[in-house]
């Protein structure tokens, strides 16, 4: 039965925090500090300023390592986004922060359905994480991983992006790369008590949209609290009229099942046993109702085409997760530790509807239609141990996790011939995958070592066992139970030489994995669009991968260069692959191990921080990629190369900024597409925005900051790469306003 909690408690609730927001001004709590203490903050900032990197380029992660670091001195590729840039861009989600990366793409359209491509993989290839914590899990597809949406932006403190593979920390699936989001903290100050918060909404034009956000935090002596909830209505957006290869669409048009209903809410409790012992507890909600992976009317570009509609009706998500950090052991064996405990239920229902014309004159609407129904359910429960010790000049860092996933799901696929005389809809409810079981056991250990004042080294390896069984099913009694188990050991080692104090070469080289999921294993029935039989494929192998990165960095106090060239191999990578037999008069396919697939290329990224508030940045990536077990069939997943240009001017004083930006991707020639209307090859695009900020009242107890973005200037019609083939179109030129105020 369905977990669903209203949209009205979720609207209560923000109206509660407002409601409180506003009455907690001047709180008893508040203890506002002393002058004298705030000239002396403000004079060693100034201090600092003169010396330190700007910090536009100046950025800390632990994603990369598992301990915090200058992302300048670690020998892998990485890139941040701070809650300063968040606020700025004001994203529908993480996926829109991606952008401007290099070596980093988006598949999926709309509010919610987007999702990251790094370095030309995608799907169950890039791990997502929430707070070092895996998002995937076992039942998406392959090429579709799960949303970083599942975290509103507005819960979001920075987002880190690790370019290459991170098996030996995180496991599973980070063969091309790991995102890391993470969220706000409830806050602890134990000389003082404190409430306060956030209001915040933001409007765009192009889908009609309306958020609104609210967040309460604060502390009493040792507790910190934290409460926070959002809401978002958007509609269907429009595509701009125009030209992309060889198809045109001759005025505004919509692409349907984009617009998504959705919000959560978010509580915390946070206590300090100590000044360096943390235990806190976390409460998350997400639901999302009518959302979709967006389409366009076939009437609208290539009249006689199927039609094509995915939608998720509704999704839920509740997680509950328990955190000790005891950061100053003073231990044998351990200086730092942090213990994780979590359970997530995640239920969602897919969607596909298909209609398929026969193609006869003038009878447009005479064909087969195909509707497949899909409820699953997962529930996660996971640990995750985590300790640093520093002997001599080794800083260790190991430990474990395990998680494992229960699903239940049940299926429908209706078919019936239409424009023929009276519907005889043929139904069938067996279920396409069994209940299962997934469960993985990682055992982990990092080395680093500073070698000397200029040469450090980054050393470890990792264990893990994935088992993956079925259960008895309804629908599915006599089957026997399947059982199939990866164990691998991966490995990672990184250097990083100081050329000059300004200067560093980098050289990383590391295997990753990602197990076959549940899908791949143990799918059994007609494909979604009803034209092949997909059997099981118990003894598949896990997909492992070995990837090269040698880079240079460059940093001063007002200037930064990168460039790295990587070269990553996956090996036994998973391809659905006809058998040459059929069942129930379909062509069967299965997934096998066959493919052999090189990702190689360069990025650069560099900028300049001019002290009177004028910078400028850019990144450029080149990537090829190659299918060298098949060469005839190209494998490619993102446009051949990508330009990113910004041009940004910050008032001195802190009162206002702008910038300008540009975007450019190179066209595709090297992809196979058939008889898809967009023609032989993805054509690039050249896509320019602008925005601006004003902060109000910055020295008040009720700062305000105003916002807005013009996306698209030149209301030009472009796809993202992954959406290109099955088409689904950018928006139209629109503009974004937003509106924030802190208590």
């Amino acid at each position: 039965m369905k977990k669903m909690i209203s949209f009205r408690v979720i609207a209560i609730t923000i109206f509660f925090l407002v409601f409180s927001l506003i009455n907690t001004q001047g709180s008893i709590f508040g203890e506002e500090q002393k002058k004298t203490e705030v000239k002396k903050e403000k004079k060693e900032k100034k201090e600092k300023k003169k010396t330190e990197p700007k910090e536009l380029f100046y950025k800390m992660t632990v994603t990369a390592t598992g301990t915090k670091k200058d992302t300048f001195d670690i020998p892998k590729a990485v890139s941040v986004v701070t809650d300063k840039e968040i606020k700025e861009k004001s994203p529908n989600n993480v996926s829109d922060l991606l952008l401007r990366m290099p070596g980093v793409d988006v598949n999926g359209v709309g509010s919610n359905q987007s999702r990251p491509v790094i370095r030309g993989m995608r799907g169950q290839r890039i791990l997502l994480l929430e707070d070092g914590i895996r998002m995937n899990n076992s039942r998406r597809q392959q090429d579709f991983g799960e949303i970083p949406a599942l975290v509103d932006i507005s819960e979001v403190e920075r987002v880190e992006v690790v370019r290459g593979p991170a098996s030996v920390l995180y496991g599973s699936d980070a063969i091309g790369g790991v995102i890391n989001i993470i969220s706000r903290l409830a806050e602890y100050d134990k000389d003082s008590n404190s409430v306060h918060g956030s209001l915040g909404y933001r409007y765009s034009s192009f889908d009609a949209q309306n958020k609104a956000t609210a967040n309460l935090n604060g502390n009493i002596g040792r507790f910190g609290f934290m409460i926070s909830g959002n809401y978002r209505k958007s509609n269907d957006y429009m595509a701009p009229a125009g030209s992309f290869g060889d198809i045109t669409l001759a005025n505004d048009t919509t692409v349907y099942d984009t617009g998504v209903k959705d919000g959560g809410l978010n509580v915390m409790f946070r206590y300090k046993l100590k000044d360096s012992i943390d235990l806190s507890l976390k409460y998350e909600y997400y639901h999302a109702e009518d959302a979709g992976f967006g389409y366009v009317d076939p009437a609208d570009y290539n009249p006689g085409d199927a039609e094509i509609k995915i939608r998720y009706p509704y999704q839920e998500v509740e997680k509950y997760t328990l955190k000790y950090e005891n950061s100053n052991m003073d231990f044998i064996l351990a200086d730092h530790m942090s213990f994780v405990a979590y359970t997530r239920g995640n239920e969602r229902e897919l969607v596909n509807d298909i209609f398929v014309p026969f193609g006869i004159p003038g009878m447009p609407e005479v064909g087969i239609s195909i509707l497949t129904e899909n409820y699953s359910d997962i529930n996660t429960s996971g640990l995750r141990l985590e300790v640093n010790k520093m002997v001599g000049t080794h800083l260790f860092t190991y430990g474990a996790d395990y998680f494992a996933d229960s699903t239940r799901n049940n299926d429908s696929l209706t078919s019936q011939v239409v424009g023929f005389g009276p519907p005889r809809p043929s139904v069938d409810t067996t279920p396409s995958v069994p209940n299962a079981s997934y469960n993985s056991l990682g055992i982990f250990v990092q080395d680093d070592i500073t070698v000397t004042e200029r040469v450090s080294l980054l050393l470890g390896v990792r264990y893990q066992s994935v088992n993956a069984k079925t259960k008895d099913t309804p629908g599915l009694e006599g089957e026997p139970i399947y059982n199939s188990t990866d164990d691998t050991f991966v490995g990672a080692a990184n250097l990083s030489y100081g050329i000059t104090d300004n200067l560093k070469l980098v050289v990383s080289i590391g295997r990753g994995f990602r197990s076959p999921n549940l899908i791949e294993r143990f799918y059994n029935g007609a494909t979604p669009e009803g034209s092949a039989f997909q059997s099981r494929s118990t003894d598949l192998k896990a997909e492992t991968s070995l990837n090269f990165d040698l880079g240079l960095k460059f940093r001063s106090r007002i200037h930064f260069l990168e460039f790295t060239y990587f070269n990553n191999r996956i090996y036994d990578g998973i391809r659905i692959s006809p058998t040459g037999e059929t069942i129930f008069g379909l062509p069967e396919y299965h997934n096998v191990n066959v493919d052999k697939l090189k990702m190689e290329g360069y990025e650069i990224a560099a900028g300049v921080y001019l002290d009177f508030g004028l910078s400028l940045t850019f990144n450029y990536t080149n990537l090829n990629s190659d299918n060298l077990g098949d060469p005839e069939t190209p494998y490619v997943d993102t446009y051949s190369s990508k330009f990113n240009f910004s041009l940004r001017y910050d008032n001195p004083g802190g009162l206002f900024w702008a910038s300008y930006d540009l975007r450019m991707n190179g066209e595709q020639k090297e992809v196979q597409l058939g008889d898809n209307p967009i023609g032989e090859t993805i054509p690039g695009f050249i896509v320019h925005s602008a925005s601006a900020g004003l902060n109000l009242f910055r020295n008040s107890k009720t700062p305000m900051r105003l916002g807005v973005i013009v996306g698209n200037l030149t209301n030009t019609l472009y796809s993202e790469f992954s959406n290109a083939s099955f088409f689904r179109p950018a928006p139209k030129r629109y503009v974004v306003l937003t509106w924030s105020m802190d208590f």
